[in-house]
């Protein structure tokens, strides 16, 4: 889409076409984090590592520090 294109819309299908947008945008990252969690994890299997990633459904986990 053109910006000739977006300043024809409007003011109402801009807000629907920004939606849209948004939502792809979210789509396509959460895609790319679960592509990248199997990734790791097919990795680790393949020589013997067991993974856990923290924060998956995008919420900090209480992690404790090790005591040094």
């Amino acid at each position: 889409m053109t910006q000739d294109m977006l300043k024809a819309l409007s003011d109402g299908e801009l807000v629907q076409v920004i939606a849209w947008a948004q939502g792809e945008q979210k789509a396509r990252a959460e895609q790319r984090k679960r592509e990248t969690i199997a990734k790791i994890k097919e990795l680790a299997q393949g020589v013997g590592v067991s993974v856990s990633i923290a924060g998956m459904r995008g919420r900090p986990s209480n992690v404790r520090k090790a005591n040094n």
